[in-house]
């Protein structure tokens, strides 16, 4: 079982959001997309049992938003614009990654903290950089490799222990 208080610090802000009547957001690409459209699945839909449906929406899986976002104002916006548009402040932005290097991790976060969201990285080990920007208040759960094929697959091992916990605790409010 990976580490309570870490768990915690993933879990607490996705069970307040849903408890005030919020929402999830969530992203990453490539097999990160994967991971972000299979953690939605499972809040939105069921996971372990039928129960009440949590609103938790990827970024990712919509082809036309995608692809009119990265020709109108160029990939590193693509889910900055989507946050900008979907995002109100309360809900919470859940990012999967193996590093924090892309231009478009860097404005979607930035994104988020403007719209009064708190963001939650799930990504590799490797080295946060953030440039100037401070994400101090950021759940940041960095895996112990930098393996993109690893990483991927603790991620989804890691989903199952998040939505499981999320449930759990919905379930007692």
């Amino acid at each position: 079982m990976q580490n309570l208080k870490q768990l915690s610090r993933i879990v607490d802000p996705i069970v307040d959001c849903f408890g005030n009547g919020n929402k999830v957001l969530t992203f990453g690409v490539g097999g990160n997309a994967a991971n972000a459209i299979h953690f939605a699945a499972e809040l939105a839909g069921k996971f372990e049992k039928y129960e009440t449906p949590l609103p938790c929406i990827d970024l990712c899986s919509n082809p036309s938003v995608i692809s009119a976002l990265a020709t109108d104002f160029g990939w590193e916006h693509v889910f900055e614009r989507q946050i900008r548009a979907l995002a109100k402040p309360g809900d919470v932005i859940v990012v999967f990654s193996i590093s924090t290097k892309g231009k478009y991790l860097l404005n979607a976060l930035r994104q988020t903290w403007e719209s009064g969201c708190k963001p939650v990285l799930i990504c590799g080990k490797c080295t946060l950089d953030f440039g100037d920007l401070d994400f101090g208040e950021t759940a940041i759960w960095e895996l112990d490799s930098d393996d993109t094929n690893r990483v991927q697959e603790e991620q989804l091992k890691l989903i199952h222990q998040i939505c499981s916990e999320i449930k759990r605790s919905v379930e007692r409010q």
